[in-house]
């Protein structure tokens, strides 16, 4: 499963085993903020996990397993791990790109 988004937070991509177990569409996550998958709980600390990051290039989150809910389209809660990892563009911009495992999941 996989979703990355831009470095303000916004979703870039998603694949389709992502979209079959959180149930989002491509066309109703696109361009959305990655709060709308997050528990409402975490996403002040997300976002300024985002800003510090930029600021100072050092996560303490980046390259390790992280255990976290993630909402599905119908407002149900899936815990999950998840490995993020940061990439830098020519251009100098930054996205953020997830693989997560449903911890739901028999494998």
């Amino acid at each position: 499963h996989f979703v990355r988004a831009d470095a303000s937070g916004i979703v870039l991509e998603n694949n389709d085993r992502f979209q079959g177990v959180y149930g989002w569409s491509e066309a109703a996550l696109i361009g959305q903020s990655l709060g709308l998958i997050l528990p409402p709980s975490f996403f002040d600390s997300h976002h300024a996990g985002f800003v510090r990051f930029q600021l100072t290039g050092v996560s303490k989150l980046l390259n390790h397993p992280l255990k976290l809910a993630n909402f599905c389209s119908d407002g149900h809660a899936i815990e999950s791990e998840h490995f993020v990892v940061a990439e830098k563009h020519s251009d100098g911009g930054l996205s953020f790109a997830a693989t997560l495992r449903s911890l739901m999941e028999s494998s």
